[in-house]
Protein backbone atom coordinates (compact mmCIF):
# COMPACT_ATOMS: atom_id res chain seq x y z
CA UNK A 1 0.00 0.00 0.00
CA UNK A 2 3.37 2.32 0.56
CA UNK A 3 4.59 1.41 -2.90
CA UNK A 4 0.96 2.15 -4.40
CA UNK A 5 1.12 5.97 -2.41
CA UNK A 6 4.70 6.94 -3.20
CA UNK A 7 4.00 6.28 -6.74
CA UNK A 8 1.10 8.07 -7.21
CA UNK A 9 2.60 11.23 -5.39
CA UNK A 10 5.85 10.79 -7.89
CA UNK A 11 3.24 10.63 -10.78
CA UNK A 12 1.54 13.86 -9.31
CA UNK A 13 4.90 15.41 -9.14
CA UNK A 14 5.91 14.76 -12.90
CA UNK A 15 2.33 15.98 -14.00
CA UNK A 16 2.65 19.05 -12.39
CA UNK A 17 6.27 20.08 -13.20
CA UNK A 18 5.43 20.40 -16.44
CA UNK A 19 2.60 22.23 -15.98
CA UNK A 20 4.55 25.07 -13.72
CA UNK A 21 7.39 24.98 -16.29
CA UNK A 22 4.64 26.01 -19.09
CA UNK A 23 2.99 28.23 -16.76
CA UNK A 24 6.33 29.87 -15.87
CA UNK A 25 6.98 30.29 -19.39
CA UNK A 26 3.67 32.28 -20.01
CA UNK A 27 4.62 36.03 -18.62
CA UNK A 28 1.97 38.68 -18.67
CA UNK A 29 3.74 42.09 -19.17
CA UNK A 30 4.02 43.90 -15.64
CA UNK A 31 3.54 47.32 -15.89
CA UNK A 32 1.71 50.39 -13.55
CA UNK A 33 -2.31 50.31 -13.13
CA UNK A 34 -3.05 52.53 -16.96
CA UNK A 35 -0.23 51.76 -18.80
CA UNK A 36 -1.22 50.48 -22.73
CA UNK A 37 0.51 47.45 -23.84
CA UNK A 38 2.58 48.23 -26.81
CA UNK A 39 2.37 46.05 -30.14
CA UNK A 40 5.43 43.70 -29.03
CA UNK A 41 3.76 42.98 -25.31
CA UNK A 42 0.65 41.72 -27.27
CA UNK A 43 2.43 39.66 -29.69
CA UNK A 44 4.55 37.66 -26.27
CA UNK A 45 1.24 37.50 -24.53
CA UNK A 46 -0.47 35.10 -27.60
CA UNK A 47 3.22 33.46 -28.39
CA UNK A 48 3.29 32.48 -24.55
CA UNK A 49 0.22 30.62 -24.72
CA UNK A 50 -1.97 32.92 -23.51
CA UNK A 51 -5.57 32.33 -24.23
CA UNK A 52 -7.27 34.62 -26.63
CA UNK A 53 -10.33 35.47 -24.25
CA UNK A 54 -7.25 36.29 -21.25
CA UNK A 55 -5.73 38.64 -23.87
CA UNK A 56 -8.60 40.36 -24.77
CA UNK A 57 -9.49 41.03 -21.42
CA UNK A 58 -5.98 42.62 -21.30
CA UNK A 59 -6.43 44.70 -23.99
CA UNK A 60 -9.77 45.70 -22.63
CA UNK A 61 -8.67 46.43 -19.46
CA UNK A 62 -5.24 48.89 -20.45
CA UNK A 63 -5.39 49.85 -23.93
CA UNK A 64 -2.98 50.03 -26.39
CA UNK A 65 -0.30 52.72 -27.38
CA UNK A 66 -0.46 51.85 -31.03
CA UNK A 67 -2.42 51.95 -34.62
CA UNK A 68 -3.66 48.64 -35.08
CA UNK A 69 -2.93 48.27 -38.85
CA UNK A 70 -3.76 45.32 -41.17
CA UNK A 71 0.03 44.43 -41.12
CA UNK A 72 -0.41 44.18 -36.99
CA UNK A 73 -3.48 42.34 -37.53
CA UNK A 74 -1.62 39.87 -39.32
CA UNK A 75 0.87 39.37 -36.99
CA UNK A 76 -1.65 38.85 -34.32
CA UNK A 77 -3.36 35.85 -36.38
CA UNK A 78 0.12 34.17 -37.32
CA UNK A 79 0.86 34.49 -33.16
CA UNK A 80 -2.25 32.74 -32.37
CA UNK A 81 -4.81 36.24 -31.92
CA UNK A 82 -8.21 34.90 -32.68
CA UNK A 83 -11.26 37.18 -33.83
CA UNK A 84 -11.90 38.33 -30.26
CA UNK A 85 -8.49 39.41 -29.86
CA UNK A 86 -8.45 41.70 -33.35
CA UNK A 87 -12.23 43.50 -32.53
CA UNK A 88 -10.55 43.97 -28.88
CA UNK A 89 -7.53 45.41 -30.73
CA UNK A 90 -9.38 47.87 -32.86
CA UNK A 91 -11.63 49.09 -30.57
CA UNK A 92 -8.19 49.70 -28.29
CA UNK A 93 -6.94 51.50 -31.31
CA UNK A 94 -9.82 53.83 -32.13
CA UNK A 95 -9.69 54.92 -28.54
CA UNK A 96 -5.96 54.96 -29.07
CA UNK A 97 -7.02 57.53 -31.60
CA UNK A 98 -9.36 59.39 -30.41
CA UNK A 99 -7.00 60.24 -27.48
CA UNK A 100 -4.20 61.56 -29.58
CA UNK A 101 -6.20 63.69 -31.49
CA UNK A 102 -5.75 67.41 -30.74
CA UNK A 103 -8.41 69.21 -29.05
CA UNK A 104 -9.47 72.32 -30.57
CA UNK A 105 -11.20 75.63 -28.74
CA UNK A 106 -13.74 78.22 -30.64
CA UNK A 107 -14.85 81.88 -29.87
CA UNK A 108 -18.31 83.27 -29.68
CA UNK A 109 -17.78 86.89 -30.85
CA UNK A 110 -20.70 89.61 -29.54
CA UNK A 111 -20.20 92.51 -31.00
CA UNK A 112 -22.06 96.29 -30.56
CA UNK A 113 -22.99 96.89 -33.69
CA UNK A 114 -23.88 94.20 -35.45
CA UNK A 115 -22.23 93.24 -38.85
CA UNK A 116 -18.92 93.68 -38.07
CA UNK A 117 -15.68 91.89 -39.83
CA UNK A 118 -13.85 89.42 -37.73
CA UNK A 119 -10.41 88.76 -38.12
CA UNK A 120 -8.01 86.57 -36.77
CA UNK A 121 -4.44 86.71 -37.23
CA UNK A 122 -5.26 88.94 -40.13
CA UNK A 123 -7.18 86.05 -41.68
CA UNK A 124 -11.03 87.12 -42.43
CA UNK A 125 -13.43 84.84 -41.06
CA UNK A 126 -16.69 86.47 -41.28
CA UNK A 127 -19.23 88.96 -40.39
CA UNK A 128 -21.71 88.63 -37.29
CA UNK A 129 -24.70 88.61 -37.64
CA UNK A 130 -27.13 91.93 -37.36
CA UNK A 131 -28.01 90.98 -33.96
CA UNK A 132 -24.38 90.98 -33.48
CA UNK A 133 -22.81 87.25 -33.01
CA UNK A 134 -20.77 84.78 -34.84
CA UNK A 135 -19.34 81.53 -33.93
CA UNK A 136 -15.70 80.75 -34.83
CA UNK A 137 -15.04 76.67 -34.32
CA UNK A 138 -12.20 74.06 -34.11
CA UNK A 139 -9.56 76.61 -33.56
CA UNK A 140 -6.24 75.11 -32.57
CA UNK A 141 -4.94 76.01 -29.24
CA UNK A 142 -2.71 79.34 -29.63
CA UNK A 143 -2.66 83.17 -28.98
CA UNK A 144 -4.50 85.05 -32.18
CA UNK A 145 -4.78 88.36 -33.02
CA UNK A 146 -8.10 89.62 -32.66
CA UNK A 147 -9.29 92.01 -34.94
CA UNK A 148 -13.01 93.81 -35.26
CA UNK A 149 -13.23 96.22 -38.02
CA UNK A 150 -16.67 98.50 -39.57
CA UNK A 151 -16.44 101.21 -41.44
CA UNK A 152 -17.11 104.33 -39.05
CA UNK A 153 -15.55 103.11 -36.26
CA UNK A 154 -12.40 102.43 -34.92
CA UNK A 155 -11.33 98.89 -35.15
CA UNK A 156 -10.63 96.89 -31.91
CA UNK A 157 -7.52 94.63 -31.45
CA UNK A 158 -6.66 92.62 -29.01
CA UNK A 159 -4.50 89.08 -28.17
CA UNK A 160 -6.69 86.37 -27.29
CA UNK A 161 -5.68 82.82 -26.12
CA UNK A 162 -7.46 79.78 -27.51
CA UNK A 163 -7.78 76.89 -25.08
CA UNK A 164 -8.06 73.51 -26.21
CA UNK A 165 -12.06 72.30 -25.40
CA UNK A 166 -13.42 75.69 -24.50
CA UNK A 167 -15.39 78.23 -26.29
CA UNK A 168 -14.51 81.69 -24.89
CA UNK A 169 -16.93 84.52 -25.51
CA UNK A 170 -15.91 88.17 -26.20
CA UNK A 171 -17.63 91.01 -25.98
CA UNK A 172 -16.60 94.17 -28.34
CA UNK A 173 -19.06 97.57 -28.76
CA UNK A 174 -16.64 99.46 -31.48
CA UNK A 175 -16.45 102.84 -30.85
CA UNK A 176 -17.58 106.03 -33.63
CA UNK A 177 -14.70 107.56 -35.17
CA UNK A 178 -14.59 111.31 -35.00
CA UNK A 179 -16.05 113.52 -38.28
CA UNK A 180 -16.50 110.27 -40.23
CA UNK A 181 -19.58 107.91 -42.01
CA UNK A 182 -21.39 106.78 -39.11
CA UNK A 183 -24.09 104.77 -41.08
CA UNK A 184 -24.24 101.24 -40.75
CA UNK A 185 -22.33 99.63 -43.88
CA UNK A 186 -24.67 97.53 -45.39
CA UNK A 187 -27.94 97.45 -43.62
CA UNK A 188 -30.51 95.16 -43.56
CA UNK A 189 -32.90 98.54 -43.19
CA UNK A 190 -32.22 100.14 -46.63
CA UNK A 191 -33.07 103.42 -44.76
CA UNK A 192 -30.07 105.97 -45.19
CA UNK A 193 -28.04 107.56 -42.63
CA UNK A 194 -26.25 110.82 -44.19
CA UNK A 195 -22.75 111.74 -42.89
CA UNK A 196 -21.35 114.65 -41.21
CA UNK A 197 -18.56 115.21 -43.85
CA UNK A 198 -18.51 115.04 -47.36
CA UNK A 199 -16.00 112.47 -48.84
CA UNK A 200 -13.40 113.67 -50.67
CA UNK A 201 -13.26 112.56 -54.55
CA UNK A 202 -16.33 112.84 -55.23
CA UNK A 203 -17.01 116.59 -57.28
CA UNK A 204 -20.34 116.91 -56.10
CA UNK A 205 -20.70 120.50 -53.59
CA UNK A 206 -22.06 118.99 -50.43
CA UNK A 207 -22.54 115.67 -51.02
CA UNK A 208 -22.35 112.87 -48.03
CA UNK A 209 -22.83 109.05 -48.59
CA UNK A 210 -25.60 107.59 -47.31
CA UNK A 211 -25.02 103.78 -47.61
CA UNK A 212 -23.46 101.34 -49.38
CA UNK A 213 -25.90 98.20 -49.69
CA UNK A 214 -26.00 95.01 -52.34
CA UNK A 215 -29.03 93.45 -53.79
CA UNK A 216 -29.46 90.32 -56.18
CA UNK A 217 -30.62 90.24 -59.35
CA UNK A 218 -30.33 88.58 -63.01
CA UNK A 219 -26.60 89.31 -64.73
CA UNK A 220 -27.64 91.40 -68.01
CA UNK A 221 -30.31 93.22 -66.33
CA UNK A 222 -30.53 95.49 -63.58
CA UNK A 223 -33.48 96.06 -61.30
CA UNK A 224 -35.97 98.89 -61.18
CA UNK A 225 -35.28 100.33 -57.65
CA UNK A 226 -38.66 98.94 -56.76
CA UNK A 227 -37.74 95.54 -57.54
CA UNK A 228 -34.25 95.63 -55.25
CA UNK A 229 -34.55 93.23 -52.25
CA UNK A 230 -31.59 94.50 -49.98
CA UNK A 231 -29.61 92.12 -48.45
CA UNK A 232 -26.19 91.22 -46.62
CA UNK A 233 -26.30 87.77 -47.12
CA UNK A 234 -27.07 85.80 -49.94
CA UNK A 235 -27.42 81.75 -50.67
CA UNK A 236 -25.15 80.62 -53.60
CA UNK A 237 -27.88 78.29 -54.59
CA UNK A 238 -29.69 81.06 -55.89
CA UNK A 239 -27.56 83.85 -56.51
CA UNK A 240 -26.76 85.02 -60.01
CA UNK A 241 -25.11 88.61 -60.42
CA UNK A 242 -24.59 90.98 -56.94
CA UNK A 243 -24.99 94.54 -57.20
CA UNK A 244 -23.63 97.33 -54.78
CA UNK A 245 -25.45 99.83 -54.89
CA UNK A 246 -23.97 103.63 -53.80
CA UNK A 247 -26.55 105.86 -52.30
CA UNK A 248 -25.65 110.09 -52.29
CA UNK A 249 -27.24 113.09 -50.89
CA UNK A 250 -26.28 116.16 -51.61
CA UNK A 251 -27.48 119.86 -52.53
CA UNK A 252 -29.56 120.27 -55.50
CA UNK A 253 -26.66 121.22 -57.50
CA UNK A 254 -26.97 124.38 -60.25
CA UNK A 255 -26.02 122.14 -63.32
CA UNK A 256 -25.28 118.22 -64.12
CA UNK A 257 -21.96 117.07 -62.36
CA UNK A 258 -20.25 113.91 -64.22
CA UNK A 259 -17.69 112.06 -61.94
CA UNK A 260 -16.64 108.25 -62.25
CA UNK A 261 -16.88 105.52 -59.29
CA UNK A 262 -14.41 102.89 -59.29
CA UNK A 263 -14.63 99.67 -57.70
CA UNK A 264 -12.65 96.93 -56.56
CA UNK A 265 -14.56 93.42 -55.78
CA UNK A 266 -12.03 91.18 -53.02
CA UNK A 267 -12.92 87.45 -52.33
CA UNK A 268 -13.27 85.86 -49.04
CA UNK A 269 -9.19 85.26 -49.06
CA UNK A 270 -8.82 88.91 -49.32
CA UNK A 271 -7.62 88.85 -53.23
CA UNK A 272 -8.26 90.79 -56.03
CA UNK A 273 -11.41 89.10 -57.78
CA UNK A 274 -12.70 92.16 -60.13
CA UNK A 275 -12.59 95.77 -61.19
CA UNK A 276 -14.88 98.10 -62.44
CA UNK A 277 -15.46 101.82 -63.06
CA UNK A 278 -19.30 103.64 -63.51
CA UNK A 279 -19.80 106.79 -64.91
CA UNK A 280 -22.11 108.67 -63.05
CA UNK A 281 -23.98 111.86 -62.78
CA UNK A 282 -25.69 114.11 -60.91
CA UNK A 283 -28.27 116.93 -61.73
CA UNK A 284 -31.07 119.74 -61.01
CA UNK A 285 -33.51 119.15 -59.19
CA UNK A 286 -32.24 116.11 -57.65
CA UNK A 287 -30.94 116.34 -53.98
CA UNK A 288 -30.07 112.57 -53.69
CA UNK A 289 -29.09 109.59 -56.28
CA UNK A 290 -27.92 105.88 -55.93
CA UNK A 291 -25.21 104.44 -58.52
CA UNK A 292 -25.04 100.69 -58.70
CA UNK A 293 -22.96 97.89 -60.57
CA UNK A 294 -22.88 94.36 -60.37
CA UNK A 295 -21.09 91.17 -60.74
CA UNK A 296 -21.82 87.26 -61.43
CA UNK A 297 -23.05 84.85 -63.59
CA UNK A 298 -26.43 84.11 -65.60
CA UNK A 299 -27.19 81.23 -63.80
CA UNK A 300 -26.58 79.92 -59.81
CA UNK A 301 -24.59 78.36 -58.38
CA UNK A 302 -20.74 79.58 -58.94
CA UNK A 303 -20.48 82.48 -55.95
CA UNK A 304 -17.84 80.49 -52.95
CA UNK A 305 -19.23 80.64 -50.08
CA UNK A 306 -17.65 83.78 -47.70
CA UNK A 307 -17.42 87.44 -46.97
CA UNK A 308 -16.48 89.60 -49.82
CA UNK A 309 -15.57 93.11 -50.25
CA UNK A 310 -16.11 95.85 -52.44
CA UNK A 311 -13.93 99.15 -51.97
CA UNK A 312 -15.19 102.14 -54.37
CA UNK A 313 -13.61 105.23 -55.16
CA UNK A 314 -13.85 108.16 -57.18
CA UNK A 315 -10.63 110.44 -58.15
CA UNK A 316 -8.24 108.09 -56.56
CA UNK A 317 -10.57 108.75 -52.92
CA UNK A 318 -12.14 106.08 -50.99
CA UNK A 319 -15.29 106.84 -50.85
CA UNK A 320 -17.08 104.05 -49.53
CA UNK A 321 -16.68 100.34 -48.49
CA UNK A 322 -19.42 97.09 -48.27
CA UNK A 323 -19.66 93.29 -47.44
CA UNK A 324 -21.57 90.43 -48.04
CA UNK A 325 -21.44 86.89 -47.50
CA UNK A 326 -22.34 84.15 -49.44
CA UNK A 327 -23.83 80.77 -47.90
Amino acid sequence: MRHATYRTRIALTCAVIPALLVASAVRIPAAPQGKSLNQQEVIELLEGGVPSSRVTEIVDERGINFDFTREVEQRVRQAGGADDVVAALRRASDRHAQSERPRTGGLVLKTTPGETQIYLNDELKGMTSPEGEIRITDLQPATYTLRVSLLGYQSYEKPMTVAAGEDQTVYVTLVQKGQVNTAQVNPTNPARTPITTAPSGIPVPGVSVAGVQFFEGPHDLTLEKSQRVYRYAFDRSTARSIFWELSLRFPTPKSRINFQVDAVWYRPDGSEMFRQSLNAYVQPPWGSSWHTLGYGWADSGHWQPGVYRVELSCQGSRIGTGTFQVN
